[in-house]
């Protein structure tokens, strides 16, 4: 089957636009629902609409929700900005309204005029009668007997003393994202005929803006799109999408706001997945503890905690979304069988980020990260999705409560984090080397490490070498060519793995049974695509890895 794919150039490397949920938050990657609007309002502004372009749209609007390739992308600090408003007393919405209604008449009988022959003199007193109208200026030029009150309101802000009670501008924000890559691809599966291509790819040609005015673009139909990052279907992500009827459903909505009145944007609400885009030629190695991220910031202003209690926040982070799951809660979300056994497959994990790797880090816990294996079976994920929702519409923000500790608000990020600790992709990027930002519980008890004889301590240290080998076939990866071994932090901002509390399992018998923890840094040789999680407590936030910046990448 073939496929339409619509291709998105910044031409100034970055792009405006709201979040339709947060006004001071931007939205990326745009929304399908956004990019067609913008080809309808390109089709519309034109001096005829071609009505082949018309079944284009229609076509396009028809079809299931597209898949996207967005690379990751950094937000802009949002200044706010005071914009003047329009004064209803100086031109009146009831005089604005009455005005509107004479240029409706006067544009219909013109073109009745038109089509029943009537007389140029006619036609030519009638195309007076609405320059008449549409010319305002004699409106905001004479101010006759407006009060000086009112016309003072007009005046810019800082032009009159702050004695005189003047209004203020209205404040407003543009945020907007830097893409590490200025493109974006939509990629819809159908079966357009070459003049369906032909005529949504003339609409591309013309189309030169998306989002906000600023946010300049190039576009094209494409015959050779790339593999998506973001998928429909079961996912975190809700993105605005488009159904049958978009097109006459914008066209009433333009009817009541002409343009000028606030409006929404008529949407279809679609889950989205994130999925790595690298393929099976790509020389990369994928753990089991690939997968999308559901991550939450810790609200500023709010209790910090440092990563040595990583493991405290994320049994308090599963046992909040447990709550409000469903009983019974499925395996791959509570990581145990209905008979009480732990599970043998990749579950859904709670991992804590720690700010690492930075000369300034200090290992503050930045946020949480609910990580959903790449292969999570759907009742599973749908069991977290809905615990999730749940939680957030109960809470705003989220409440996260530990224990004498104090609690810790939280709120689910939406697009991408000013703080780079809580993008995904960071965590993500293929390397051939890998750091323990958390400290690594090995699976086995490798003895002990700083006493005995040197011969005794060096054996220690090569089985605790061996089990961090051992982690890593666990989850899928390669025996690393390199393995360091220690107690002490490897990265900047990393804590000594002494001051991580004990962390115990249930061992045989149900015994509880203590897990050495020690730092490592592991190298392969070929690339290896994150998140990366090793060890016994991998699901809890121990053992998270970081990928050393490859030369000439950086994280930001």
């Amino acid at each position: 089957m073939r496929t339409l794919s619509i291709e998105i150039n910044f031409l100034t490397g970055r792009f405006v636009a709201t979040a339709h949920h947060d006004r001071a938050s931007p939205e990326w990657p745009p929304h399908p629902a956004r990019l067609f609007s913008a080809l309808v309002a390109t089709w519309a502004d034109a001096h005829q609409p071609d009505p082949i372009e018309r079944r284009a749209i229609e076509w396009l609007e028809s079809l299931p929700a597209p898949s996207i390739r967005a690379s990751d992308a950094t937000p802009r600090t949002a200044a706010t900005h005071f914009v003047p408003v329009n004064d209803a007393r100086i031109v009146s919405r009831a005089s604005y309204d009455k005005r509107a209604c004479r240029v409706d008449d006067l544009v219909d009988q013109i073109e009745e005029a038109q089509a029943a022959g009537v007389s140029k003199s006619k036609r030519r007193s009638l195309h007076t009668q609405l320059r008449r109208q549409r010319d305002i200026s004699g409106i905001v030029s004479s101010v006759g007997n407006t009060p000086i009150r009112a016309a003072v309101d007009i005046m810019p802000p800082g032009w009159i003393s702050a004695a005189d009670n003047v209004r203020t501008g209205q404040a407003r924000v543009f945020p907007s994202v830097t893409p590490t890559e200025p493109r974006v691809t939509y990629v819809w599966k159908g079966d357009p005929t070459d003049d369906t291509i032909a005529a949504i790819d003339g609409l591309c040609a013309r189309l030169t803006r998306l989002g906000h005015s600023s946010s300049l673009v190039s576009c094209r139909v494409v015959s050779d799109p790339p593999i998506p990052t973001h998928v429909p279907g079961e996912g975190a992500d809700v993105l605005r999408s488009v159904r049958s009827g978009q097109l006459a459903t914008l066209e009433r909505e333009y009817r009541k706001h002409r343009g000028s009145r606030p409006r929404t944007l008529p949407f279809s609400s679609v889950g989205y997945r994130q999925v790595d885009p690298t393929t099976s030629e790509d020389p990369v190695v994928r753990p089991d503890t690939c997968g999308e991220w559901l991550v939450l910031a810790f609200l500023r202003g709010s209790k910090r905690f440092p990563s040595t209690r990583a493991v405290e926040v994320a049994r308090a982070l599963r046992g909040a979304v447990f709550r409000h799951a469903t009983d019974p809660i499925p395996e791959g979300l509570s990581g145990h069988r209905r008979e009480g056994q732990p599970s043998t497959d990749p579950h859904v994990a709670f991992l804590p980020l720690p700010w690492v790797g930075h000369e300034h880090s200090d290992g503050r816990l930045m946020g949480a990260a609910i990580a959903i294996p790449e292969h999570l079976d759907t009742e599973s994920l749908r069991a977290l999705l809905r615990a999730i929702g749940r939680w957030e519409s109960s809470a705003s923000p989220l409440i996260l409560t530990l224990g004498g500790r104090g609690i810790v608000e939280m709120e689910r990020i939406v697009g991408t984090s000013h703080l780079v600790t809580l993008r995904p992709g960071l965590w993500r990027r293929g390397s051939h080397r890998w750091v323990s930002a958390t400290p690594i519980a090995l699976p086995t008890h490798p003895g002990a490490l700083g006493r005995g004889t040197a011969a005794a301590r060096a054996k220690a240290w090569a089985r605790a070498e061996k089990a961090v080998v051992d982690s890593c076939r666990h989850i899928g990866l390669p025996e690393p060519i390199d393995v360091g071994v220690a107690l002490a932090p490897l990265i900047p901002g990393a804590r000594p793995a002494p001051t991580f509390p004990a962390f115990r399992q249930r061992g045989p018998g149900g015994k509880p049974v203590a897990r050495r923890l020690v730092h490592a840094a592991v190298t392969f040789d070929q690339p290896v695509a994150g998140p990366v999680v090793l060890g016994a407590g991998r699901y809890l936030g121990l053992g998270l890895m970081r990928p050393v910046a490859e030369p000439g990448v950086t994280d930001e």
